[in-house]
């Protein structure tokens, strides 16, 4: 039988058709950019840190993470310490924050305090600890650098600024000081992060910080870090500032197409007043 130019054709507009299903899947490419590259997850031993390097490790990564304690990390996560470079490193030692990302091409920072006051409090980890970083990067020639902030972080009367005394003040005063650094970077001001299974829910990205209309919004740290990871990758995140939370009525993966068209920070967010 003679071929006709749709049999001709065929096997072409079958492999376009199997590129574009591979390019929209959660990890499809992801992985050729990123590949051979050392991505740091700074804070790698925390509750958002465990998925972040479930995702990284997904993608047939693996991740350098810093933490203070290698051995309590290990313990602490289990499985999820497996298939890790791990570093220990106290951010908030201008020094140790130079060794955890010396070498690295990307950097995940993932730290947050726990704690209201003292030396484990938000100035000194999510402030200090962070500009020890971001100025450890700069220095280093990292190539991106995402940060995970929160949402209302830009607004001194937030709900959440005020339930924990200032603490969101610091992490903003973290955020300025990284985009004032020269390197290309992605800000994420997730909502309340629950352990809930990733991928159940849509995902839906805006800008402006409008923490109000969402203040009793969530995302699961599945999603969240699926986000961060596809930051490192996607154009549209590049300079970047964001809030994320899920949402039923977001179609799955329509997030990428959100994350495409977001603006870039230009100018950047007004300083919080000292």
């Amino acid at each position: 039988m003679k071929p006709t130019l749709f049999m001709v054709l065929l096997p072409a507009l079958a492999a376009l058709a199997l590129g574009a299903c591979a390019s929209d899947s959660p990890r499809g490419g992801a992985a050729d950019m990123l590949a051979g590259e050392t991505v740091v997850v700074a804070g790698g031993s925390g509750r958002a840190g465990r998925y972040v390097l479930r995702e990284l490790k997904a993608r047939g990564l693996t991740p350098h993470a810093t933490t203070r304690n290698e051995a309590q990390a290990r313990v602490r996560l289990g499985i999820d310490a497996e298939g890790v470079e791990w570093l220990e490193a106290d951010l908030r030692e201008p020094g140790q924050a130079e060794r955890a990302v010396q070498g690295a091409a990307f950097v995940i920072c993932v730290v947050g305090s726990r704690e209201m006051a003292g030396p484990n409090s938000a100035q000194f980890v999510d402030f200090e600890g962070v500009r020890n970083l971001v100025d450890a990067a700069a220095a280093a020639g990292v190539r991106h650098f995402v940060l995970l902030s929160a949402i209302g972080a830009s607004d001194r009367e937030s709900a959440a600024n005020k339930i924990f005394k200032g603490a969101l003040e610091w992490r903003f005063r973290g955020e300025q000081h990284l985009r004032a650094s020269g390197i290309a970077y992605t800000i994420v001001r997730p909502a309340g992060l629950t352990d809930a299974p990733g991928g159940v829910q849509g995902v839906k990205l805006w800008q402006g910080d409008d923490w109000r209309a969402h203040l009793r919004k969530t995302i699961a740290r599945a999603d969240l870090a699926q986000v961060l990871v596809e930051s490192l990758r996607n154009p549209g995140a590049r300079h970047a500032t964001f809030e994320i939370t899920n949402e039923a009525a977001e179609p799955p993966g329509s997030w990428r197409a959100q994350m495409a068209t977001l603006r870039a920070d230009v100018p950047a967010p007004a300083a919080t007043p000292q």
